[in-house]
């Protein structure tokens, strides 16, 4: 393989990254442009994934369910 092909699919690969780590980021409340930076630095991207994976939603009290008293049970 030539050196410009590894480099177009690294580069494509660090672009994916960093978008999956800004829709993630977007998904669960926290500041998606610094995530999406943090996507684009070649080993910072792996961390700042686990740490989107391994955060807690800030927005769950939207994603709450809600369950009547008067609900039949099966």
């Amino acid at each position: 393989m030539d050196l410009w092909f590894s480099a177009v699919l690294f580069t494509a690969s660090q672009l994916i990254l960093s978008w999956y780590c800004a829709q993630l980021a977007k998904e669960k409340g926290y500041s998606p442009s610094w995530f999406a930076a943090c996507g684009l630095l070649p080993v910072a991207n792996l961390f700042s994934l686990m740490m989107l994976l391994l955060l807690p939603d800030k927005k769950l009290h939207e994603h709450q369910l809600y369950f009547s008293k008067y609900r039949q049970r099966p």
